[in-house]
């Protein structure tokens, strides 16, 4: 007999047992059976609207299902209960944090941490918050203030490494992720991460090693694969990016992504049927992807193809109409085909659209 059967039968035998109701939610709860347990929970409160724990656990699950009003009703009748709970104060936070009510959730993070100052959970999340918002010297000092108080942390050192990345600041986010890999060696997200920062700053044999090491870990690992293939793919190496995104596409077909880098890299070699392939699966999977049309408009213009090219610009057009280049291209294929009277309406779009030098 399983817990949740064994729960079950003693509640059939006393109903008023409240002790066998928490452990039955606690159980379903444990299961991720939320529904279940809230009506557990409710009839523990129902039983004895005093027990703070079974109002919290009922918070926590209606928080689970997505009912954050409900849950943070629950939340507020637990603290009334047993105001000094700092947990059920982070809670709390949690919930106005799901419904982007921010200033509430940071009022009642610092309420928690005024009972537990070195709740590292809260300063992380206060954290987030800022960063979210693009308020980064206050998401750094709480990241610091946690890591203060748990320097060995390696969430909070991947979260502030996010955030310094967000600033273009890759050399401290090159450090932090360093840190949080002495701490958690095998965890390919970070190695995958700090893979991503050397990306940014182009060093691809970097970034090819940490994607590498992400892979080993996690070899199912399909952000690793894409951007291993990337690394490859600007490294000038098309034929190891393709065998890369494919790699990825095996783990999941419906990624379009990867079929428009499987594209770009066979336009790069010249390979314009096999790009226009792919890049026609990446337009079945995402018809509105402007990039992928334009893309597929210079592969046909590089064929000589131009009624497809002109087909595929305005379609690009649709979505980005002040595109420049998308312009200028027309404005030659209208010239090559002695449509003039055209090809000085693209030319012209082009001018209104062309980047400015400052």
């Amino acid at each position: 007999m399983n817990k949740i059967d064994r729960y079950k039968e003693l509640v059939d035998i006393d109903p008023s047992d409240m002790n066998a109701w928490i452990n039955l939610g606690d159980s379903y709860y444990d299961e991720a059976d939320y529904t279940k347990a809230i009506e557990c929970y409710e009839k523990v409160v129902e039983l004895n609207p005093y027990s703070s724990e079974a109002w919290n656990n009922l918070g926590l699950s209606y928080s689970y299902e997505g009912n954050y009003h409900k849950a943070i009703e629950s939340y507020k009748k637990s603290l009334e209960l047993e105001p000094d709970d700092s947990v059920t104060y982070y809670n709390l936070g949690y919930s106005y944090e799901d419904l982007e009510e921010f200033d509430k959730a940071i009022k009642y993070y610092n309420m928690a941490l005024e009972l537990d100052p070195s709740y590292t959970d809260v300063l992380n999340n206060i954290g987030l918050i800022y960063r979210n918002n693009e308020m980064y010297d206050e998401a750094i000092k709480s990241y610091k203030k946690a890591l203060n108080i748990d320097p060995d942390n390696s969430l909070v050192l991947r979260n502030l490494a996010i955030l310094y990345c967000d600033k273009k600041d890759y050399q401290n986010a090159i450090d932090l992720y360093k840190l949080a890999l002495e701490l958690d060696q095998d965890n390919a997200v970070l190695w995958s991460n700090l893979g991503n920062v050397y990306y940014e700053i182009d060093e691809f044999k970097e970034a090819i090693k940490c994607y590498k090491k992400a892979l080993k870990n996690d070899p199912y690992y399909i952000n690793a694969w894409n951007g291993i293939g990337l690394s490859y793919t600007f490294s000038e190496e098309y034929e190891k990016s393709i065998e890369c995104y494919k790699k990825a596409l095996k783990l999941d077909s419906n990624e379009d992504v990867l079929y428009d880098n499987i594209g770009f890299s066979y336009n790069k070699m010249k390979i314009y049927d096999k790009a226009i392939k792919y890049y026609n699966k990446s337009l079945e999977i995402n018809s509105n992807s402007s990039t992928v049309w334009k893309s597929l408009g210079i592969v046909y213009q590089n064929k000589n193809d131009y009624e497809n090219a002109i087909r595929c610009y305005k379609e690009a057009l649709d979505y980005i109409p002040h595109d420049y280049e998308i312009w200028n291209n027309l404005g030659h294929i209208y010239d090559s085909k002695k449509k003039f009277k055209k090809a000085r309406k693209a030319y012209k779009e082009a001018s209104n659209w062309k980047p400015r030098v400052s």
